[in-house]
């Protein structure tokens, strides 16, 4: 990852207040054109309420937050996903009696033209089923048939139906929430590697996960959450796990970390 590379997306002194408790007290982000970043830390240190903020499920209390150099201001998730962000979460947010063409149009059904689709409101399932296999194509994703109900998938199929969706309509961001977190072994890897199809594609990756070794294979560059703030920022291929989860929990502090782990 190239150290001048693009900042596609950055959150400077964001703060949100719950009543007495203080979930984001000045933090900061940011995240560059084409790579993966991992967001790590304990319970608590405010790496939920940060991504919150970014998706637009969050107002927060103040802050700016910048997509390509313009500031914006998300009221939903709706404004988020407008703006190319799309977010998956881990609780496989499928509708699972649907057929995989229906749920990755769910929400954004294309109508037929004229007055079919105008008047009548009829959809056009041909394109929708059309755009499906091509855009699970170009990610790769084996699935026998575009038209099968999603109930008849695999934890890991559902994952990859959920990914691929986000990867279809995003535009500039896809925001990850432990999305191997409810999957066996088998199933994580084939997520992970629909997650590097995604970064391939030109998506910038938001992967905030608990799983390290997940971490550690994918990511770029890891974010680390602590007490509200941006702890540090650190480069996975020059810092080992323990000292990664070291920091995170506060036993190291990031001044004393060796040359090269904190990244640029």
């Amino acid at each position: 990852m190239a150290n001048d590379a693009k900042i596609v997306m950055r959150a400077t002194g964001l703060v949100k207040r719950y009543g007495q408790v203080t979930a984001l007290d000045g933090a900061d982000f940011e995240l560059r054109a084409g790579e993966i970043l991992a967001v790590i830390g304990d319970n608590g240190a405010g790496k939920s309420s940060l991504i919150k903020c970014l998706s637009g499920a969050t107002i927060p209390d103040s802050g700016e937050i910048q997509l390509d150099g313009e500031s914006i201001h998300f009221k939903s998730p709706m404004d988020a996903r407008k703006a190319g962000i799309e977010t998956v979460y881990q609780d496989l947010a499928v509708a699972a009696a649907m057929s995989i063409s229906e749920n990755l149009f769910l929400g954004r059904e294309i109508r037929r033209e004229g007055f079919a689709g105008n008047v009548l409101r009829m959809l056009d399932k041909k394109k929708m089923l059309e755009q499906s296999i091509s855009r699970m194509n170009d990610l790769k994703v084996g699935i026998r048939s575009m038209t099968q109900a999603v109930e008849t998938l695999s934890g890991g199929q559902r994952q990859c139906v959920a990914v691929a969706r986000a990867a279809a309509f995003a535009q500039h961001v896809v925001i990850m929430d432990e999305p191997t977190a409810a999957l066996g072994v088998k199933e994580g890897n084939m997520v992970l590697e629909l997650i590097r199809r995604v970064r391939d594609k030109g998506l910038s990756v938001v992967l905030i996960s608990h799983n390290m070794p997940h971490v550690f294979e994918i990511a770029d560059r890891i974010h680390v959450a602590r007490l509200g703030k941006r702890g540090c920022v650190l480069n996975p291929k020059a810092i080992s796990m323990a000292d990664t989860v070291a920091v995170m929990t506060g036993a190291i502090r990031p001044d004393e970390l060796p040359a090269g782990c904190l990244a640029n």
